[in-house]
């Protein structure tokens, strides 16, 4: 089996990270291959809404991106962690979900099991369970 586990986080080391790799260890602990993103490590650009992929069936767009696609293919389930950013994902995150438009007829997760982890800091309130909810509603 292998799971995807996503830190969406652009602060290396952040708390976002520490969280996935905490929910990560049962799934070492079951000898399951483990993919691990650190979007703080990679170079994503956004979606420029051309819509060339609808032709090509595939992004233009060279970047890490096609790292995440190949993960979104050979995984069983995923797991997204970020932190809530002005009760929002950070940006970095919102581009790599923008840029899997170019996957919208392959449906690579479909039928997969996903889970979603956020943190904010103690004083904010409220934004983790909104990026709970945009990480759930991703695909």
């Amino acid at each position: 089996m292998n799971i995807l586990g996503i830190s969406g986080t652009p602060r290396k080391g952040g708390n976002s990270e520490i969280l996935l790799n905490a929910a990560l260890e049962p799934f070492i602990e079951a000898k399951w291959e483990i993919n691990k993103i650190l979007l703080s490590e990679m170079k994503i650009e956004p979606c420029i809404g051309c819509e060339t992929c609808t032709e090509r069936k595939s992004c233009f767009i060279k970047d890490d991106m096609d790292n995440i696609y190949e993960g979104f293919k050979k995984c069983d389930a995923i797991i997204i962690s970020a932190p809530s950013y002005w009760r929002n994902v950070p940006s970095q995150l919102k581009a790599l979900f923008d840029r899997t438009f170019a996957t919208r007829e392959i449906k690579p997760l479909n039928g997969k099991f996903g889970g979603a982890i956020s943190v904010e800091r103690a004083t904010a309130g409220g934004g983790q369970s909104i990026v709970i909810n945009i990480i759930s509603c991703f695909r």
